[in-house]
């Protein structure tokens, strides 16, 4: 933020709610995507948990978003009650 203008600066009180309402809408914007995977049949759903750990080893991501990943990865894994196997792409 340039300081050439000290009248348009966030106070850190701002800056704390900017902060909480982007937490807000990413943990509905988390649970709507876990609940979607309802809709999904059970080889899309273990394509899409594979998928979400491949990016967690992807290292052109930063370490704590590829736990986010892996940890996201797993939370759907639980939901659906599936083993941690990756899905049979030859069928």
């Amino acid at each position: 933020m340039p300081h050439d203008h000290p009248e348009q600066a966030m106070t850190f009180g701002e800056l704390l709610e900017v902060i909480g309402e982007q937490q807000r809408r990413l943990t509905v914007l988390e649970n709507a995507f876990s609940w979607l995977t309802f809709c999904l049949d059970d080889k899309a759903n273990q394509l899409l948990i594979h998928s979400l750990r491949l990016e967690g080893q992807n290292q052109n991501r930063d370490e704590q978003l590829q736990k986010h990943f892996i940890s996201f990865a797993d939370d759907i894994e639980k939901r659906l009650g599936f083993s941690a196997t990756p899905p049979d792409t030859h069928e």
